[in-house]
């Protein structure tokens, strides 16, 4: 719980700092070995930076994921924003490579370079992401990390096996209250799995499903796990707890042991930093949203440096980290911003607009970055006394889950009274019904524009003079005719 929620910024920009954050980091962990100088973390450390990084993107997006059903439990539209998210920025980078900067830098000619069917399997393969493939003819072969144009897509088809997983525990209710014991058994189920492969002797030795090593699959899925039961059982989150665990675990030996602790203590300590970020670092969203571009860009950043002849590590993450952030702020503003807006082409309207009165829609966020179900404040953070707003139930109209615009002061119509009711006047008394009306100023009561009086009666409009002509029928009352001798002298006695 926050005890002071006003230091914090919002969970969604923690979350987007956490990303960029990660991004850069395996920047990092690339230079070293892409200009062939070895591993950049020394092995006999027990946890690697970079496979750390990476179990908290994957905690990060179970965590987001299952808030994204919970808001909305639909299942296309589920996979709608899945696909929206995950395939746009890949494809762009893998289209780019093979037909923009591939030609450039092949060692064959451009007619056998597009003659080539690895050229145009490169583009369908990755389109597939179960089927991806890292090379291009002729591309970076004399790199000290040769045939690999884009390492870093070696983990989204994990990624697109986790949402599958998710998507189908999702269909089966777990996010239901007396179904989420299913989430358990999963995550059960993926711990002896990954402990199992972990005794077994070599590195990837279960082998791999199509592009995906299954070694590294189950492990990443740990994580992911831990972040979908996170957010189901709204676990409490407390920075001390994830800092104990962090320190432990930096503590414990390079062992089997340490592997299996790895996983829960980073997935927990991502999740409370992105909800105890400091407000005091907020940004616009734009400068850290990109964090998706940075990623896929910045291993051809590096290759095409490598390329170029720098050999250093630190000089290779120098240069690689601005260009990648550049290309990714590009990324996330003109592609992944615009197709993940396409995702309200399937999102029902608000029903305050399908009433003819249109409600505004909250402020778009990143996809896997929705907005905590307790409202403005973030999850376990609780709401300020005395603000609960009136809502579409409580005034009388449809919709009312959603909250109605604040009516300024005076606005009309106004507060309804009790039948009868006038307005109170010193002394206790009360005044006539005024009939609801709003006071000019002046103080009178005066008309809203539109407001017109009930339709009187034709009898009380002839009464009133209004209508002229005398009344018909049988039973109609005929005027007596006059009679000068006795009404047209004013002066008679009888008269006055």
């Amino acid at each position: 719980m926050h005890a002071r929620p006003e230091l914090f910024a919002g969970p969604n920009h923690g979350f987007a700092w956490i990303r960029m954050i990660g991004a850069l980091l395996v920047i990092y962990g690339h230079s070293s070995p892409l200009v062939g100088s070895g591993e950049l973390f020394p092995p006999e450390w027990p946890v690697q930076p970079d496979e750390g990084v990476l179990m908290g993107f994957f905690a990060l997006s179970g965590f987001q994921i299952t808030e994204s059903w919970m808001r909305d439990p639909h299942a296309l539209r589920f996979a709608v924003k899945r696909v929206l998210r995950l395939w746009p920025p890949m494809l762009t980078v893998s289209v780019g490579m093979a037909l923009i900067v591939g030609p450039m830098i092949t060692s064959l000619s451009v007619g056998e370079y597009f003659r080539s069917h690895e050229t145009w399997g490169y583009i369908v393969n990755n389109a597939g992401l179960l089927t991806l493939r890292h090379d291009l003819p002729g591309v970076f072969e004399n790199n000290p990390w040769p045939d690999a144009v884009n390492g870093s897509l070696w983990t989204l088809p994990m990624e697109l096996l986790a949402y599958g997983g998710l998507f189908a525990l999702l269909l089966l209710g777990t996010a239901k209250q007396r179904f989420r014991w299913l989430t358990v058994v999963a995550l059960i189920a993926l711990v002896v799995w990954d402990r199992h492969l972990e005794e077994i002797p070599g590195s990837e030795s279960a082998g791999s499903l199509l592009s995906v090593p299954v070694e590294s699959l189950v492990a990443f899925l740990v994580a992911f796990a831990l972040g979908v039961l996170l957010n189901l059982y709204r676990i409490p989150l407390s920075p001390l707890a994830a800092g104990a665990g962090l320190v432990a675990l930096f503590v414990m030996p390079n062992s089997i042991t340490t592997s299996a602790v790895m996983p829960f203590a980073v997935s927990y300590a991502v999740i409370v930093t992105g909800h105890f970020w400091p407000s005091r670092l907020t940004v616009p969203g734009v400068w850290v949203n990109g964090s998706y571009g940075v990623y896929v860009w910045g291993f051809p950043v590096q290759q095409l440096l490598a390329m170029a002849g720098i050999a250093n590590q630190w000089l290779m993450l120098l240069c690689a980290a601005p260009a990648a952030y550049v290309l990714g702020t590009l990324s996330w503003k003109y592609v992944e911003d615009p197709t993940m807006r396409l995702r309200h082409l399937l999102t029902p309207a608000p029903e305050g607009e399908r009433g003819g009165d249109k409600v505004p829609e909250p402020e778009e966020v990143p996809t896997d970055t929705e907005i905590p179900r307790t409202g403005t404040a973030a999850p376990g953070v609780p709401e300020p006394a005395g603000t609960v707003a009136p809502t579409a139930e409580s005034a009388g109209h449809r919709g009312a889950d959603r909250p109605l615009p604040e009516r300024p002061r005076g606005a009309w119509p106004p507060p309804p009274r009790p039948p009868g009711a006038g307005a109170p006047r010193p002394g206790g008394r009360v005044s006539p019904p005024d009939q609801g009306l709003p006071p000019d100023r002046r103080g009178q009561r005066r008309p809203p524009p539109g407001w017109s009086p009930p339709e009187e009666s034709p009898l009380s409009r002839r009464l009133s003079g209004e209508i002229d002509e005398p009344p018909q029928g049988r039973h109609a009352r005929r005027p007596l005719p006059p009679d000068p001798g006795r009404y047209g002298d004013p002066n008679r006695l009888d008269r006055r």
